[in-house]
């Protein structure tokens, strides 16, 4: 695991909450809020405007990880990620593609990635994708599920789990971390000022 990764990971197991931020204006909400996140999640913004997204986060020391399949005008292939590891430097990327995940983790990026799971035919093949791909950590979508938690951390050898997705209340967050969650991203920004610090799963 890289020195970023460790990094990422140590601030996971003291803030339990990420922002994932869909709208520029949350921006600003996410680095006032900063102390009670573990990083966030870059979930808009252009080729001309993401760099400048990053380094606002990085020089608060919040990690700042970019969904490569959200930043408009970015092709999906290697240029678009050499253009992300080589000029735009997030801490990592999260992304739902399998390619994507391993060009990322070849240019030294923390990989996430993005798992929906609209059927029992993902979990099942869940350990075969994870095996190919070689990921940092996993993003279960969404978090209204996690009752499956413990069931999926058993084929996912030992990676670490966010989960997001449906989170409007702090007792939903509060659900998918005791099932065994290691963080949980929202973009409900009244959800960020949630403390959730060093919170043990209840059902593993």
């Amino acid at each position: 695991m890289s020195p970023e990764a460790k990094r990422f990971l140590m601030r996971l197991q003291k803030q339990k909450m990420i922002a994932a931020i869909k709208k520029p204006k949350q921006i600003e909400e996410a680095i006032e809020k900063s102390e009670n996140l573990s990083g966030v999640f870059l979930l808009t913004g252009t080729i001309t405007v993401i760099k400048q997204y990053v380094d606002q986060f990085k020089a608060i020391g919040l990690p700042a990880f970019v969904h490569v399949e959200k930043v408009r005008g970015l092709s999906n292939d290697n240029e678009g990620i050499d253009f992300i590891a080589n000029y735009v430097r997030p801490t990592g990327i999260v992304s739902t593609k399998p390619s994507q995940i391993i060009a990322a983790r070849k240019r030294g990026l923390v990989t996430i990635q993005r798992v929906f799971l609209i059927d029992t035919e993902i979990i099942e093949n869940l350990q075969s994708m994870i095996d190919k791909t070689n990921p940092t950590m996993i993003e279960i979508m969404p978090a209204r599920i996690p009752s499956l938690i413990p069931e999926i951390k058993k084929v996912t050898n030992g990676l670490p789990i966010i989960t997001g997705g449906l989170v409007s209340s702090r007792q939903h967050a509060v659900e998918a971390l005791d099932y065994g969650a290691t963080a949980l991203s929202t973009s409900e920004c009244k959800l960020w000022k949630e403390d959730l610090r060093e919170r043990a799963p209840l059902y593993v």
